[in-house]
């Protein structure tokens, strides 16, 4: 009767050690194939603060104009599927 109840734990033991070595190799080589992020620009502005304010007035504020944005309809595209042959 022993023997039943320790075969009984060993399953499901071995199982979650399956199970949790299967999950961690999936996790290395999704982080080896996924997508680098994008690389962050900085830059440095040798103009001060006081020459900024003194140039934006507010006629120059009422008259500004909103700079364009980057279109983002590129991130929303996803991986096409390959075509197959025509037979």
């Amino acid at each position: 009767m022993m023997s039943q109840q320790q075969r009984f734990i060993q399953l499901p033991l071995v199982g979650v050690i399956l199970l949790g070595f299967l999950l961690g190799v999936y996790l290395v080589v999704w982080r080896f194939f996924a997508k680098p992020d994008p690389e962050i620009v900085k830059h440095t502005v040798d103009t001060p603060a006081e020459d900024a304010l003194k140039y934006w007035t507010a006629d120059k504020m009422r008259k500004a104009k909103p700079a364009k944005m980057p279109k983002t309809d590129d991130l929303k595209r996803r991986k096409q599927e390959p075509r197959r042959p025509s037979v």
